[in-house]
């Protein structure tokens, strides 16, 4: 059986995952370089405007670099079939 959420303890030990978009306006676990390793929920939009270097989102149980940020998307960027990314790509 699924739970609904994921303990601090579980979000800071889980693995890195491929790259992701992220969600701009939706909140979502986010963790960066000098963070801590549990991370912190915050809107998307608002952790794109804080510049943060080694930017990574939590989703399906993993940590994901942030590639790029969309409207409402949180999917991997490979498969990422969004036409309108808002702001640029960010760098590797």
């Amino acid at each position: 059986m699924n739970k609904p959420y994921t303990l601090a303890s579980e979000r800071a030990q889980a693995p890195i995952g491929c790259a992701y978009v992220a969600p701009l306006f939706w909140n979502k676990w986010f963790r960066w370089d000098g963070s801590r390793a549990s991370g912190h929920y915050q809107l998307g939009g608002r952790t794109q405007d804080e510049h943060h270097t080694g930017l990574q989102v939590f989703a399906d149980g993993e940590w994901h670099p942030v590639k790029a940020f969309a409207s409402d998307w949180c999917e991997p960027w490979e498969t990422c079939e969004i036409k309108d990314l808002l702001g640029e790509e960010i760098g590797a």
